[in-house]
């Protein structure tokens, strides 16, 4: 278990902050029994953040946020004491005129273009680095929002250092979830915009079924979004006791940072080098978060997996015929839990008994993005589904003790606060 001080400025209180700051209504939560059935599970959800803000990504809380606290503090007032973005444009032109500060970043995608709707809805400018292959569309969706992006010759992490290095030489605010060297703060909150989609989660399926997800899928590129829910369910299960979901991590085969550095064993990060390969584009990345990380390596208690491309592509059209638009990284989720699930595997048998993953089971995952690749979208709907005998994955413990925690999933959270009394 963490120290208190890895998870706590992820929990509850922080999720209903961010929450009270946008104003905005949840995102959907659906739950699709039809799957959970033919899966053997008890349940089996996806939240949808295809319909964050506009931005067909969960991205957009996280950098919105951590811009907003920027700004705040700069003009010299409390985050709280804000009422959502229009009201601190105005707050920051009253202090500042039309002075702009020039926000800089690296992305797959989604984060950049986070950054550049912030700036423009804060009055303020933006810089995008991309990495080489970035996708077409990708890049107009930031120059949509007035970001100058380019797209460079670079892998994910050297972009990241570009973007640093870019910001050092031009006095720009680097504005990045990638943790470095005394850059902790900014990656800090820019994580706790992300915990408001998992409290949001919590409190729809308390509200549809009147119940607790008993497994949660976190998909890991640096381990930011990862480390931010893991952290908010550590911290809510201080709060109200009772199990938490077992939780499992999910990377590309070819960028599998925190699948590698839990392998090591001895809590330390290992790096991917390499052009890091993968359809999934966001999860492209061979460098884990600090933050990230120290949640990750002391709480995940299911295991860290990897998987091939064709996951995510099967997932993508999964969802879709259940009217879910799924990029690549949800449709990842959606993939591997079809593929854990498949009955004639003695592979994802053993596992899945390991998980304790079976009829009782109520499984969550996070649909992060909607398709925000147009072109790779409708390709791989186009393309027929891949056997899952043809798809391999691998996972690296901790397994011990989860099927002991998960005999406690019979009992909720009231009878959980009784037993304590």
């Amino acid at each position: 278990m963490a120290m208190p001080s890895a998870t706590a400025p992820f929990g509850p209180k922080t999720a209903q902050d961010v929450r009270r700051f946008f104003g905005q209504a949840p995102t959907p939560l659906v739950s699709l029994p039809k799957l959970a059935s033919a899966w053997g599970l008890s349940g089996f959800y996806v939240k949808d953040e295809s319909k964050r803000l506009g931005q067909q990504a969960f991205k957009v809380y996280g950098a919105t946020y951590a811009m907003a606290k920027w700004i705040a503090r700069h003009i010299g007032i409390s985050i709280e004491e804000v009422d959502g973005l229009a009201d601190l444009r105005k707050r920051y032109a009253d202090k500042c005129g039309e002075k702009q500060v020039t926000f800089v970043t690296c992305t797959d995608g989604n984060h950049g273009r986070a950054v550049a709707y912030s700036a423009k809805q804060l009055g303020q400018k933006a810089v995008v680095y991309m990495p080489k292959g970035s996708a077409d569309a990708r890049v107009e969706h930031i120059r949509a929002h007035g970001g100058d992006c380019s797209v460079t010759d670079l892998n994910y992490d050297d972009t990241v250092e570009l973007a640093a290095k870019k910001a050092e030489e031009n006095g720009w605010t680097y504005l990045q979830d990638t943790t470095a060297p005394g850059y902790v703060e900014i990656p800090t909150w820019i994580m706790q915009g992300y915990t408001a989609m998992i409290d949001e989660s919590m409190e729809q399926i308390k509200e549809q079924e009147d119940a607790a997800p008993t497994h949660v899928l976190l998909q890991v590129g640096v381990g930011s979004m990862a480390g931010a829910v893991l952290g908010y369910l550590v911290e809510r299960q201080r709060l109200v006791g009772g199990p938490r979901p077992v939780s499992m991590t999910l990377e590309p085969k070819n960028a599998a940072c925190v699948f590698e550095s839990a392998k090591r064993g001895d809590g330390k990060i290992a790096t991917v080098e390499g052009d890091l390969e993968t359809m999934i584009a966001g999860l492209a990345c061979g460098v884990p978060c600090d933050i990230g990380w120290d949640i990750l390596s002391q709480n995940v208690d299911g295991g860290y997996f990897w998987i091939e491309d064709g996951m995510a592509g099967n997932g993508m059209r999964l969802l879709a015929k259940h009217d879910l638009e799924a990029g690549e990284c949800g449709g990842a989720g959606a993939g591997f839990i079809q593929r854990l699930m498949d009955p004639s595997c003695t592979k994802a048998k053993k596992v899945r008994e390991q998980l304790g993953l079976g009829k009782d089971s109520r499984v969550l995952i996070l649909n992060t993005e909607g398709a925000t690749d147009p072109i790779n979208y409708q390709k791989q709907l186009e393309l027929p589904d891949i056997p899952l005998d043809q798809l391999n994955f691998e996972f690296q413990g901790p397994l011990p003790g989860v099927l002991k925690r998960n005999r406690a999933d019979s009992v909720d959270d009231s009878e959980a606060k009784r037993a304590r009394q």
